[in-house]
């Protein structure tokens, strides 16, 4: 964890399950945060004078500041920004973890929501980005670690725009990495299996037939962020944190699971 320490990161979507197991282990690792999330999510912990759920006994100073935005509009996106600006430090890392999801045939979730799904899992990114991009680029340095997903790479029915924020993420954080890694600026992409976190209990809609995974199949949120920070540590583009995770990235090499949705009957193989 050498690679983290003395770094300031941001992470978004701080306090989801992911975003936890990330505050502990950056913490361990040396690392000073910028944590945001949800006003929902940060007013609880602003109030308890910044006490988290993680051990953070004798590293409070490691929190540099826990910022409160909706990053599902361009307004959060700048608020987020422009608390940054007022610490007066340097971004070397962000983590883009801030994520939602809800369950259902297409048809059956409301536009809006489909369309937030849209805002927060990959206009957020977007729009943070073009925000703090020109100064890792004017400093030639920097890190970008993006929370994709395994629906990232295989279409997933019954989470159609989830997947398809997914999809996205992946095809933009490439994109960009191709035009930013001349700036010595890193890109690394996480593609985690179904995890133990809240967005398994995300609303659903209409009558969904989704099939319960056996336990094993799941994999902790610590395992997966373990992963995902050694990874990046190893200068690592595509990650797979997980057996799950890798046996599908293989699969999809083996054998084009995207172009077979099509013969999808009855949503199973």
């Amino acid at each position: 964890m050498e690679y983290y320490r003395g770094k300031n990161i941001l992470i978004t979507g701080a306090f989801g399950g992911f975003g936890l197991c990330f505050i502990s282990q950056l913490l361990d690792g040396g690392a000073s945060l910028i944590l945001c999330d949800t006003p929902q999510s940060t007013i609880p912990i602003r109030d308890r004078e910044k006490s988290l759920p993680v051990p953070v006994a004798g590293r409070e100073k490691q929190i540099l500041s826990i910022i409160p935005a909706d990053l599902s509009n361009t307004e959060g996106c700048k608020t987020l920004h422009e608390e940054y600006r007022k610490l007066g430090k340097r971004v070397d890392m962000i983590i883009h973890n801030a994520g939602i999801a809800f369950g259902g045939e297409y048809a059956d979730i409301p536009p809006e929501l489909n369309e937030k799904i849209i805002q927060v899992n990959l206009l957020s990114i977007m729009r943070l980005n073009a925000l703090f991009l020109p100064d890792m680029i004017r400093q030639r340095s920097g890190h970008l670690i993006y929370m994709s997903s395994v629906a990232g790479f295989v279409a997933t029915p019954l989470a159609v725009s989830y997947s398809t924020s997914k999809f996205a993420v992946r095809s933009f954080a490439m994109a960009l990495h191709g035009e930013i890694r001349k700036h010595g600026i890193r890109t690394s992409i996480v593609y985690p299996f179904f995890s133990k976190t809240p967005i398994l209990k995300s609303q659903r809609f209409g009558d969904p037939q989704i099939s319960t995974l056996p336990g094993f199949c799941a994999t902790s949120p610590a395992h997966v962020v373990t992963c995902a920070l050694k990874g990046a540590k190893n200068g690592r583009l595509h990650i797979c944190p997980g057996f799950f995770s890798k046996l599908m990235w293989l699969a999809v090499r083996l054998h084009p699971v995207i172009s077979a949705q099509r013969k999808i009957e009855g949503y199973s193989s």
